[in-house]
């Protein structure tokens, strides 16, 4: 069989470049050549052995867009040469939730990169039916981050905002600057929060009506003050850590809503819980994406979503190891690093 390179993640905190068999696509999928994977907080999880749902060997990259290098059979929605963006699922189709159009909750469910040999590689196998045609006014770095555009539109849709509400987003990195942009697009007013000035001052060149630096600045009393002490519409939990996910039940007004994207991976954090009750607050999770790539992309295409400016690093393919470990540091200067081909 025809060999190819691929980054593989063969044990806690060690990726080996390796010559590896080319997959073959089975009935209803394709093989794509990768041009691009944007790398995400979930591939830094899985190398650091703190993902439940990745384990080793496994190559990682969900996040990722190129060209239809061979069809299996079956495939009729796309061709080969076709340049096209990846929704990582693989699902079952046959099961209950498959069968009503709930496929994010499909009982088979299989992630790219996660339980799926993912993107970090020369090619890769992907459903068709999740391959979506890339506008010819996107780039390839561009088109690979639609995963993360997509994943905030579900948080945002869930939520329900609207004209004139206010949100506030705690977090100012890849998710929760897209989902900045998602509420800005519905008509709201937004506060977003984060450690890093730099990113503060994108959001606000991208229409962020109000920023708050994390250190030296209080969230809650800037949303106090611009509500008149009633308290956020939405609150956005963009961060993932047990103190900001504890701190959006101030920020929120009575009757209000709490989506937390973020995660910990704790079974338990500390939580108001008696506030959720005594002010009767909607709190939601949020599992990827479910009919919405279609949009996010057309969002892309159109500009009325960007991704360009928080494209702060790129590095090879061979250099996988090196931009994992650089985005685990936690510079407040790194953003998204795009993997090149």
């Amino acid at each position: 069989m025809k060999k190819m390179k691929a980054a593989v993640c063969t044990e806690p905190k060690k990726i080996e470049m390796q010559e590896v068999d080319i997959p073959e696509p089975g009935p209803g999928e394709i093989l794509l050549q990768v041009k691009v994977t944007g790398l995400c907080g979930s591939d830094v999880d899985g190398y650091l052995n703190k993902h439940p749902m990745i384990g080793y060997p496994i190559i990682l990259g969900h996040e990722c867009a190129g060209t239809v290098a061979a069809l299996g059979p079956g495939v009729e929605n796309v061709r080969e040469g076709d340049e096209v963006i990846i929704e990582p699922f693989f699902i079952c189709g046959a099961c209950k939730d498959c069968r009503e159009g709930r496929y994010s909750f499909c009982q088979d469910l299989k992630i790219i990169g996660h339980q799926i040999p993912g993107s970090m590689a020369e090619y890769m196998v992907a459903q068709a039916m999740f391959a979506h045609a890339k506008p010819p006014n996107l780039s390839f770095e561009e088109a690979a981050i639609a995963e993360p555009v997509t994943g905030a539109l579900h948080a945002v849709k869930r939520c329900g905002v609207g004209i004139g509400d206010l949100v506030a987003i705690v977090g100012c990195g890849t998710i929760g600057v897209m989902a900045m942009q998602h509420c800005l697009n519905a008509g709201a007013e937004v506060v977003i929060s984060d450690l890093s000035p730099h990113k503060l001052q994108v959001a606000g060149e991208l229409g962020a009506q109000h920023t708050v630096k994390a250190r030296g600045e209080s969230m809650e009393q800037r949303v106090m003050q611009l509500t008149d002490g009633r308290g956020a519409d939405v609150v956005i939990e963009a961060v993932g850590d047990p103190k900001t996910l504890a701190a959006t039940v101030p920020l929120v007004r009575k009757g209000g809503t709490i989506m937390l994207i973020g995660w910990s991976g704790n079974a338990t954090d500390p939580f108001d819980l008696t506030n959720l009750t005594l002010r009767e607050l909607t709190v939601m999770g949020t599992m990827g994406f479910c009919w919405d790539h279609a949009t996010s992309i057309g969002l892309l295409a159109r500009g009325a979503v960007k991704v360009a400016p928080i494209i702060s690093h790129r590095y090879p393919l061979e250099k996988v190891e090196e931009a994992i470990q650089l985005l685990h540091a936690g510079d407040p200067n790194v953003w998204k690093i795009a993997i090149t081909e």
